[in-house]
């Protein structure tokens, strides 16, 4: 789930001057299936609880870029399914999908299991590999997914193609001690009161860059504030072939109004001065998902202490990144794949394992229903906050989502490309981007309608 934003972290000084691509093709790791026939007979059995699981036995490839938590969980799973055993081939999340396309064309065997990082589901959703989990035999009952998931999960279809490895809620981190010296107060709900809207937040961001003399921002940059808003609604951009210009343009309006009133401190996302900037005076927030206060805060200022909090940003939560993980249609092993990713991600059993291993909280209904578990206890370096119970009662509740698409990827590296002119042309106004925008995306989907 991580691999993305960790590879854009390295990335980022190449990122200033080209648009992103997946790149790459990592070796054939081979699908071990064989042909497990009876087996699998048997583990469907298991998975309606009619045959003892030690009788199972398979073997399953899995192909993935998480191996702490995949072997982790895989010790749990084979604690009560002992004869399913699990080949771990790894494979970065950059070199994934092409990897997936490049198997595909020689026509080498894929893995029983499939993993799609959220920058890229949209696109490795309409290869048309994975199996529909709500079709006969599987019959996954959709409700037991936290509503927000469904457009994340299915493909263009309407097909559930996959789980979540885990549900990643996104927010504001903010700097308590700025927070105090411009706003008054470092409380979060009062925060999140304060900023009703982003009108509210933007217009108390200019005050905060004229009470500064101009050295501290709310954001640190325009793809800061493109990660929070992009991410909100439902409405998706593009829709069959038919692009949305009208969504976009509201989007980059919003966005020039953040560059317009001074909200923007002009660094780039995952670049060296952006990551040094957590340890400074010079940016009060930043996007965070409930994996950015492990990978992301606490490696760029170390020697904090109290100094953080988490806040529901305006407009209410949102999707922060996130991995499908489906079964690939054409396996000789689906019985005892679909044993392994109900289990796993399907089951209250399974995500308490999740927790366990990873602090992953998998978006299931009956997960929820007492969510005291969720606790993580007091952080001091979040100011003595909660943060399970910060992202289970107030951030869960109030994400939305939009479909996924297979122009995702494009969309988000056009967006990019403009919003670097943006930041630093003043006269590189909202009309303007839309049309870079479209320009750049058309290069590469020549398809496209834009009304």
């Amino acid at each position: 789930m991580l691999k993305f934003w960790r590879n854009k972290m390295s990335m980022a000084l190449l990122c200033m001057t080209i648009i992103l691509v997946l790149a790459g093709c990592g070796s054939n790791g081979g699908n071990s299936s064989g042909d497990n026939a009876g087996s699998s007979a048997n583990a469907s059995a298991s998975a309606n609880g009619s045959t003892d699981p030690e009788s199972i036995s398979a073997k399953l490839t899995v192909w993935g870029w998480d191996k702490a938590w995949f072997e982790g969980t895989a010790q749990k799973f084979n604690e009560k399914y002992p004869n399913i055993k699990l080949n771990f081939v790894e494979v970065s999340a950059a070199d994934y999908l092409k990897k997936i396309q490049t198997s595909m064309a020689s026509g080498s065997e894929l893995p029983d299991i499939v993993w799609a990082e959220s920058a890229f589901r949209g696109a490795l959703y309409e290869l048309n590999i994975l199996q529909s989990l709500t079709a006969e035999p599987y019959n996954f009952d959709k409700s037991k997914l936290l509503d927000f998931e469904l457009p994340l999960l299915s493909d263009s279809k309407g097909n559930l193609v996959g789980l979540e490895q885990s549900g990643s809620p996104g927010a504001l981190a903010y700097k308590r001690d700025l927070a105090k010296q411009y706003f008054g107060t470092d409380d979060p709900s009062q925060l999140a009161g304060m900023f009703a809207d982003w009108d509210s937040f933007i217009a108390k961001g200019k005050e905060v860059y004229e009470q500064s003399g101009g050295k501290t921002f709310m954001f640190g940059s325009l793809m800061d504030a493109y990660t929070v808003l992009s991410n909100q609604g439902t409405v998706p951009i593009v829709d069959g072939t038919s692009v949305n210009t009208g969504e976009m343009l509201n989007l980059f309006t919003k966005l020039q109004s953040v560059r317009d009133n001074q909200n923007d401190g002009k660094l780039w996302m995952w670049s060296p001065t952006w990551n040094s900037s957590y340890s400074q005076d010079n940016v009060i927030f930043y996007p965070a998902a409930n994996w950015s206060p492990q990978f992301v805060i606490k490696p760029n200022d170390k020697s904090s202490d109290g100094r953080w909090g988490l806040m529901v940003p305006p407009g209410g939560g949102y999707p922060y990144g996130g991995t499908t993980i489906g079964i690939w249609k054409d396996s000789k092993n689906k019985d005892a794949a679909w044993i392994y990713l109900n289990w796993l991600l399907g089951s209250d059993e399974g995500a308490q394992a999740n927790f366990e291993v990873s602090n992953y909280i998998l978006p299931l209904k009956s997960f929820f229903s007492d969510t005291s578990k969720l606790s993580s206890g007091e952080d001091s370096f979040f100011g003595g906050q909660d943060l399970g119970k910060f992202w289970v009662d107030e951030v869960f509740p109030s994400i939305k989502s939009k479909p996924v698409t297979k122009y995702d990827q494009d969309i988000y590296s056009s967006s990019e490309l403009v919003l670097q002119v943006m930041s630093q042309d003043q006269s590189f106004n909202a009309d303007k981007a839309l049309a870079k925008w479209e320009e750049q995306l058309k290069k590469n989907h020549p398809e496209l309608t834009f009304d």
